[in-house]
């Protein structure tokens, strides 16, 4: 069969030609609409990660800003004479290389023995919890 013969061919009243032409375009229409779906999805997809990013940054911003109002000296200076608190005096502040003479000479405070023996009976049921009342029974089905 040569070449002329296949576009002139009929096959129930269609050229041979038209109907692989239509299976075609069907194929490129049904791809066309496909990747137009699965871009919409993924835009709609890269919009809401851009919102999420733009939630946090505004989220970033605003705790920034009370850690700026927080670490006000003014603030500070208020909380701690209102709280009694004195500046610390030259005398008292040391260098980094002395602090390890300082935890050197620092006394560790005494260990506490918590053996079974030095502890009460009664301390331990002070600190047990209340005991919760069993649950009523469930009445079963009535017929």
């Amino acid at each position: 069969m040569s070449v002329a013969g296949l576009f002139n061919r009929r096959v129930r009243g269609f050229r041979v030609v038209e109907v692989v032409g239509m299976g075609v375009l069907l194929t490129l229409v049904t791809g066309v609409y496909l990747a137009k779906t699965v871009a919409g999805r993924e835009r709609n997809e890269i919009a809401r990660i851009e919102r999420e990013i733009e939630d946090e940054q505004a989220r970033k911003r605003l705790l920034e800003a009370e850690v700026a109002h927080l670490e006000q000296p003014r603030r500070i200076e208020a909380l701690a004479i209102a709280m009694g608190l004195q500046h610390i005096p030259a005398s008292r502040e040391t260098t980094e290389d002395a602090l390890v003479d300082v935890a050197r000479h620092h006394a560790a405070p005494a260990p506490v023995d918590l053996s079974p023996a030095t502890v009460a009976p009664d301390a331990l049921a002070a600190d047990a919890p209340e005991p919760v009342p069993a649950d009523p029974p469930v009445a079963g089905p009535t017929r």
